[in-house]
C-alpha cells in the first residue's frame, strides 16, 4: 500500500467556554512530512498521508492562571518536535516513537514545574492520534479522548485514566451516574505531574469513510456519547458537525474549555467497512528499543500503582454489592421485627444508606487512591479566580 493512497480531510477548534477565564486547552493537526501544521482550522482541510505520517494531538492543560496553558502547550510543541524529527519508520517503530514523544513531554513539563514557583503543580491531559499506515494509533494520558464514527456507529478508543472510568468498570456507578459524580474531575495520569507517566496504547485499523473525533472533557463531560453520534450522523460536513458539537456543550453551560478535531479518512489505501467491525478500545504494545528497555524497570511503580487503583475499584464494587444484599436481607425481613419505632428508623435508613452510601464508598476509595498512587492522582484544577487561589495553597 502506497501512504499516498489514504487522504485525510480535518477540520480543528477550541472554545474557552462559558465558565473559564482562560482557554488552558490546545490542539495540534500536522502532517509530520512538513508543510502543514495548525493549532486551529477557520475551515477543513485536506492532507495526503506522506511518508512520515500524521499526527493529530488535544491537551487539556490544569493547574491554575496560566500555567495549564503552559504545560498543554508544552506538551504539544514537544510531541511535535521529537515525532517530526523522526525518520520515516515502519508501523511498530512510529508507534514506538510516539509514546516516546509523549514521555518526552512529560520530561519537559515536570522539570519546568519543578524550576519554575509559579508553574508548580501544572500539568495536562495528552491524546495523541498518528498514523503512517492504515492503522490509527493512540497514545493517552488523563481523560482527553478519542472516538471513531464509522457506518452509523460511534465507538470509544480510548479508557479515561480516572477515577469514574475505575468506578464505572468495577461495577460501582454507571457512565450515566459518572456525569454528576462529585469527583468526576479526578484523574489518575497528567503530564508534568510526577517525572515518570505510563502511556496508554491503543490501536484500530481505518475504513473508507471512518470519522476520528479527539476531544476534550469539555465536550464528552455534558454531551452524551448518543448525542455525540447522532451529531456526527445528522451532518457530513466536519465543519457543520464540529460547530455542533461545540454549541451543543455551550447549550450545557460550557462548565469547561470544549477542544474538538475531526478527521475523516478514505482513499484507496483503506478498505471498505465490514458489517463485523466492532470499534471499541485495543491496547496496544510495540515493545521497546532495544536501548530503552532498561527505563522499563523505572517504570513499573506507576504500572504497580495503577493496578492498586483498579483493584481497590473492584473492592469498592464489592462492598457496593455487599450493602445492596443487606438492604434486600433488612426488607425481607417479617413485618413484626421492624414494628414501633425501630421500624421508622430503618425505613428511613433504607432511603438514607441508598443516597449516602456512594458518597462513603467514594471517599472509602478516594483514600485507597491516595495510598495507592499517590501523586498520580491529580485533581484538575478549577480555573476561576477562587479556586486558582486554593491551587496556590497546595502548593509546594
Amino acid at each position: 500500500m502506497s501512504e499516498s493512497e489514504i487522504q485525510i480531510e480535518v477540520f480543528g477548534k477550541t472554545d474557552v467556554g462559558l465558565i473559564r477565564e482562560h482557554n488552558e486547552d490546545n490542539l495540534l493537526i500536522a502532517d509530520l512530512g512538513g508543510g502543514f501544521k495548525e493549532s486551529s482550522l477557520d475551515e477543513p482541510a485536506k492532507l495526503t498521508l506522506g511518508a512520515r505520517g500524521a499526527l493529530f494531538l488535544v491537551c487539556d492543560g490544569m493547574g491554575g492562571a496560566a500555567a495549564g496553558e503552559v504545560a498543554s502547550q508544552m506538551a504539544v510543541d514537544a510531541v511535535f518536535d521529537s515525532m517530526s524529527s523522526s525518520e520515516p519508520q515502519p508501523h511498530e517503530p512510529f508507534a514506538r516513537s510516539l509514546r516516546h514523544a509523549v514521555e518526552v513531554a512529560n520530561d519537559r513539563i515536570f522539570q519546568q514545574s519543578r524550576d519554575n514557583q509559579s508553574e508548580r503543580g501544572m500539568g495536562t491531559t495528552c491524546t495523541a492520534a498518528a498514523l503512517v499506515d492504515d492503522t490509527l494509533m493512540v497514545a493517552q494520558i488523563g481523560d482527553s479522548r478519542c472516538y471513531v464514527f464509522r457506518s452509523g456507529n460511534l465507538g470509544q478508543v480510548t479508557k479515561d485514566q480516572s477515577l469514574a472510568w475505575q468506578l464505572i468498570e468495577a461495577g460501582a456507578m454507571t457512565a450515566e451516574d459518572a456525569k454528576a459524580f462529585e469527583h468526576a474531575n479526578i484523574i489518575l495520569q497528567a503530564l508534568g505531574v510526577q517525572d515518570r507517566v505510563d502511556v496508554v496504547m491503543s490501536q484500530i485499523t481505518l475504513r473508507k469513510g471512518d470519522v476520528v473525533l479527539l476531544c476534550s472533557d469539555g465536550l464528552h463531560g455534558p454531551v452524551t456519547d448518543q448525542e455525540i453520534r447522532d451529531i456526527l450522523a445528522a451532518d457530513t460536513d466536519l465543519k457543520k458537525a464540529g460547530e455542533g458539537l461545540l454549541q451543543k456543550a455551550l447549550e450545557r453551560d460550557g462548565p469547561d474549555n470544549i477542544t474538538v478535531i475531526l478527521a475523516r479518512f478514505d482513499g484507496a489505501g483503506l478498505a471498505d467497512p465490514d458489517p463485523n467491525d466492532t470499534v471499541g478500545f485495543v491496547s496496544y504494545d510495540p515493545g521497546r528499543d532495544p536501548v530503552s528497555a532498561s527505563s522499563d524497570s523505572s517504570r513499573s511503580g506507576t504500572v504497580a500503582a495503577m493496578a492498586a487503583v483498579t483493584a481497590s475499584a473492584r473492592l469498592v464494587g464489592e462492598t457496593s454489592a455487599a450493602v445492596e444484599r443487606a438492604k434486600r436481607k433488612s426488607r425481607e425481613m417479617p413485618s413484626g421485627s421492624r414494628s414501633g419505632g425501630n421500624a421508622a428508623k430503618r425505613d428511613r435508613r433504607d432511603d438514607g444508606p441508598a443516597r449516602d452510601g456512594r458518597s462513603v464508598i467514594a471517599l472509602f476509595f478516594l483514600v485507597l487512591v491516595a495510598v495507592a498512587v499517590g501523586s498520580v492522582s491529580v485533581l484538575k484544577c478549577e480555573r476561576d479566580a477562587a479556586s486558582r487561589s486554593e491551587g496556590t495553597a497546595r502548593s509546594p
